[in-house]
C-alpha cells in the first residue's frame, strides 16, 4: 500500500457517518459531509444540460448538473426506471447531482479495508472496501466520481 493510499484510508477511518448510495444493486459509500441535499428525480430539468449530464437541479439559487451512473460507475445517457433520488454532492471543488436507486445514512462501517492493488487500476474511484449486511460496499468520494465523469467526457470528445 502506498503512502497516498494510507493517508486516504486514515482520513476515511476518521469519518463518522457515510451516505450509502445504491446504483443497480451496488453499494457505494461517500462521506456524509459531501452530501448537501437530497432531491427527487422528477425535479431534474432535462432541458438544462452540460455534456454527459441527464439534466440539472436548481439548489441554493444555482443549477447543479446531474449525472446518471451504472452500478459499475459508467455514465448512462438516460435515467433508468426505478431511480428515485438525487443526492447533491459538494466537496468544495466539485458540485453535481447523482441519480440513485436509494440513498441511506450509514453510521461508520465496522471496518474499512484497503483495496488490493491487483484488483483496481490506479484511476479507480474505489478507495476502500467494507462489509455491509447486504454484501460488499465500495468507499469513494465526490472527488473520484468527478474525475471519472470528467474522463468519460474527455473520451466522448476524442
Amino acid at each position: 500500500m502506498n503512502g497516498r493510499t494510507q493517508t486516504w484510508l486514515g482520513a476515511l477511518r476518521e469519518t463518522r457517518n457515510f451516505t450509502l448510495l445504491t446504483l443497480d444493486g451496488y453499494a457505494w459509500l461517500l462521506p456524509q459531509t459531501e452530501v448537501q441535499a437530497l432531491e427527487a428525480a422528477p425535479d431534474i430539468d432535462p432541458e438544462v444540460r452540460v455534456p454527459q449530464s441527464v439534466g440539472a437541479i436548481t439548489f441554493a439559487g444555482e443549477w447543479w448538473p446531474v449525472y446518471c451512473l451504472s452500478g459499475e460507475l459508467r455514465l448512462l445517457p438516460q435515467i433508468p426506471a426505478g431511480r428515485r433520488v438525487c443526492p447533491l454532492l459538494d466537496n468544495g471543488a466539485d458540485r453535481f447531482g447523482l441519480v440513485c436507486d436509494q440513498v441511506e445514512t450509514l453510521v461508520k462501517p465496522s471496518r474499512l479495508y484497503p483495496v488490493p492493488a491487483c484488483m483496481v487500476p490506479p484511476d479507480s474511484p474505489i478507495q476502500a472496501l467494507t462489509l455491509l449486511d447486504r454484501g460488499l460496499g465500495c468507499v469513494t468520494a465526490t472527488e473520484y466520481i468527478a474525475r471519472l465523469i470528467a474522463a468519460a467526457g474527455e473520451r466522448a470528445d476524442a
